[in-house]
């Protein structure tokens, strides 16, 4: 998750990283920042999901922080999609 933030923004953890590929996860692959990410890279963050049955989030406190994936679910539903930061920057 943290590769795919760094090639899209040049950012370790980029905010709202984690809701932007669980929604790629979702709907399919798309642009994050300057990366597309794409089908296989998709299917890999979902294989090891399920495999863990965790997704990683970044919490202030302690950085990166596995939830169990209902508790990820109830997450992702409440939160804005504005703050995904998903697509090619504007650069204008």
């Amino acid at each position: 998750m943290s590769d795919v933030s760094e090639e899209g923004w040049a950012a370790g953890w980029m905010d709202g990283l984690e809701y932007a590929l669980w929604h790629m996860v979702l709907h399919g692959p798309a642009y994050y920042g300057f990366k597309f990410v794409d089908e296989q890279t998709i299917q890999q963050l979902k294989h090891l999901s399920d495999q863990a049955g965790c997704w990683i989030i970044f919490d202030d406190t302690t950085a990166e922080k596995a939830v169990s994936l209902s508790d990820w679910q109830g997450m992702f539903e409440d939160a804005d999609p504005a703050d995904f930061h998903m697509g090619m920057p504007d650069l204008n």
